[in-house]
């Protein structure tokens, strides 16, 4: 199904059309509009019927040409809701070289075309060959008159995909010409995401002061145009907390995610980058053992998940190990285990984040390892340990869970078992 966003880009360009063409052509616009209705409506098959009559009403005629490529580029759009990849290209790639006849190649409406074809060629699992489209649609924008929202639509599509696909110095590239060859953006919700992929692209090419810049010269655009409780405003604030914490400036990251809360709070707006701030407040608060402070975070984290309906997925598990560990410094191993557990089953439900499931599980063996209950120590030390190669954990984090094995089978008197891990930490440690 084609996005209701994508529809005003090739009613926009129905209308350039027609306003550029002298042509009597009340049977066309007939067909063309009954055609746009019943695919508004999602009777694609009769709307794919009257698009094909408009286009080959508009064939027929002396000074047809650019109808006819507005009524192509209307069943393209209709052929690509029908699962009907190929026809729907053949038929935006005809309505571009038809739009090129009509006009000339750098033309702006040969720009939107080349837009569309690098959004069907998106939704079909093309990335790189979208690039490709979007790519000729912006080399035409960069020059040529075109409204500002189309080519802010452009550059979000690259920008997006060059970082999907890892290219994230032709983002940076791709930006620094907007702002060259078009000024400085006002505040946009398109420029908004063209920022946050410009931030990632430089935190991605190691340049954290760039990312940094970016994103509190968005965070400023916003405070100047946007309510002081609009939700936009905590997402930056907590990708900037993000990037604190990537580069060690604990206090500025914790400062940044108060702020977001407190605009969260007042916009009665729940994420999930909402809860996750909250858990990561949580853990803030339970390193200064301000156990009872970290645990209404906790619990409000786990609430705002089961109000998303999204309490049985990784954030659910890492919020829950988090927790157990509290319990478990407090001396609650009890509690701390039923947690643990919880988190683990979550955890192998969900397998995306291995390193904190090693974390949980290492700590869950450690409580049946001070009981001297080893049997139930046993396999979340192994489980442990495999989560850590999965992860491809830095070396310091598998020597602990080598070392764990060890002196649990040390503990148990199992000396061949004992004996392979010691090989192991010593392979690790040459």
């Amino acid at each position: 199904m084609i996005k209701l966003h994508h529809l005003t880009t090739f009613v926009t360009l129905c209308a350039l059309l027609l306003s550029s063409v002298s042509w009597a052509a009340g049977n066309w616009q007939y067909y063309q509009d009954k055609a746009m209705t019943l695919y508004q409506d999602g009777d694609y098959i009769k709307a794919e019927k009257n698009a094909k009559y408009a286009a080959k009403i508009a064939k027929k005629a002396d000074n047809g040409t650019a109808f006819r490529a507005s009524s192509l580029n209307l069943l393209a759009f209709i052929q690509i809701a029908q699962d009907k990849p190929d026809a729907a290209i053949n038929s935006i790639n005809d309505a571009i070289k038809f739009t090129k006849s009509a006009y000339d190649d750098e033309h702006p409406q040969v720009a939107t075309l080349l837009f569309n074809k690098g959004n069907f060629l998106e939704q079909i699992g093309q990335p790189q060959h979208a690039i490709d489209a979007y790519s000729q649609a912006w080399a035409i924008q960069q020059f040529e008159n075109v409204q500002a929202n189309d080519v802010l639509k452009t550059v979000n599509a690259l920008t997006r995909l060059h970082n999907e696909s890892k290219n994230y110095a032709e983002t940076i590239s791709i930006v620094e010409t907007l702002l060259k060859n078009k000024g400085e953006q006002e505040f946009s919700e398109l420029f908004r995401q063209i920022n946050y992929s410009l931030a990632d692209a430089h935190l991605q090419q190691n340049q954290a002061e760039a990312s940094q810049r970016t994103l509190k010269e968005e965070l400023e655009r916003e405070q100047n145009a946007l309510e002081s409780n609009d939700a936009r405003l905590a997402e930056t604030l907590e990708r900037l907390a993000a990037l604190y914490d990537e580069q060690g400036l604990q206090n500025l990251a914790i400062s940044s995610r108060e702020q977001a809360l407190k605009i969260r709070n007042k916009s009665g707006n729940s994420s999930l980058a909402n809860v996750m701030n909250l858990n990561e407040l949580a853990l803030n608060s339970q390193q200064k053992k301000d156990y009872s402070e970290a645990e209404a975070l906790y619990q409000k984290a786990l609430m705002g998940l089961r109000e998303l309906n999204q309490d049985k997925g990784i954030e659910q598990a890492l919020i829950l190990g988090n927790l157990g560990s509290m319990e478990d410094e407090q001396g609650d191993t009890k509690k701390a285990l039923t947690l643990y557990q919880r988190s683990l089953i979550l955890h192998g439900k969900t397998p995306t984040q291995p390193l904190q499931a090693a974390y949980t599980a290492a700590r869950a063996g450690a409580i049946f390892y001070k009981k001297r209950d080893y049997p139930k120590a046993e396999p979340l030390f192994l489980q442990s340990l495999s989560w850590m190669e999965k992860a491809q954990a830095p070396t310091t984090s598998k020597q602990i869970a080598l070392e764990n094995l060890i002196a649990l089978y040390d503990a148990w008197n199992k000396n061949r078992e004992k004996s392979k891990y010691l090989k192991q930490l010593k392979a690790l440690n040459k």
